[in-house]
């Protein structure tokens, strides 16, 4: 199997100093002790989802984190909110370096100036690579639709298309990014909340519609015409909707543009 690359946008910051590990760690949601390559996600003190971000750590000890859809200086922006004395320097590295989302071959082969992490946007393996401006990538190019694409028809959330600073990482199928016992960071309170008492009331499922869906659309009760939902990503007739809980899988809603079905929930790809 041939190996296909799609180019990618995306800020890259990196993190030194000699806080700069105990800093991300009581930032984010994961566990950065746990594994040199993770997907973070950022919160606010409400547990919503400010940033989602790709964090590796180099053997000099920085960190080079990789958020995909944030400009540099409003990812800085998030990462730094809670910086007061700590040894830490956020640097803007994105001039040094290109994007993208690689898959085919047998394996994550690359060199060693490649920094890679399993992709969470497709229902297939991938990785999203990041590597110097000044070398390449030896791989076919391809349409950056067909991404998308595979992620909305596959059911599979992105930040922050779906899931951002209105949503909990719990209700968008998020949970994989999100450490329940490595102590405290922000948010952390109100997902021990959640995980402890099950609290959510709407999640993000796959819908399908009759007619072009857009991001707008909000979902109606077909019983009392209530708003009980609204789409998030769209490609076509399928799309990806925050949806009130009482409502299962097969079940018809109202709206501007006529019937939604309603169907399974959205989850990460189990290779991220």
């Amino acid at each position: 199997m041939a190996r296909h690359f799609v180019s990618t946008l995306a800020s890259v910051i990196r993190a030194s100093g000699s806080d700069a590990a105990n800093y991300l760690q009581g930032q984010c949601s994961v566990d950065l002790t746990k594994n040199n390559k993770v997907h973070a996600l950022w919160l606010n003190r409400k547990g919503r989802v400010l940033a989602h971000t790709l964090i590796i750590k180099e053997a000099d000890q920085s960190f080079l984190i990789l958020c995909p859809h944030l400009s540099a200086v409003d990812a800085i922006s998030v990462m730094s909110s809670n910086l007061i004395a700590d040894d830490v320097t956020l640097s803007d590295e994105t001039s040094q370096w290109k994007t993208g989302i690689v898959w085919g071959d047998s394996g994550p082969n690359f060199e060693s100036s490649i920094r890679f992490w399993p992709s969470a946007r497709t229902s297939f393996e991938s990785w999203v690579v990041l590597f110097p401006k000044n070398t390449s990538m030896t791989a076919s190019e391809s349409d950056s639709s067909f991404i998308e694409l595979n992620r909305i028809e596959s059911g599979i959330p992105s930040v922050p298309e779906d899931c951002g600073a209105n949503e909990f990482p719990q209700e968008c199928g998020l949970d994989d990014w999100v450490s329940y016992n490595k102590g405290c960071y922000l948010g952390q309170e109100v997902m021990a909340r959640i995980q402890s008492m099950g609290s959510l009331r709407r999640s993000l499922r796959q819908i399908s519609a009759s007619a072009p869906l857009r991001s707008d659309i909000e979902l109606k009760s077909p019983v009392n015409g209530k708003v009980i939902g609204m789409v998030k990503s769209t490609i076509g007739m399928t799309g990806l909707a925050l949806v009130s809980i009482d409502y299962a899988e097969g079940a018809t809603l109202d709206s501007g543009i006529g019937p939604i079905t309603v169907g399974r929930l959205a989850k990460l790809p189990k290779t991220s």
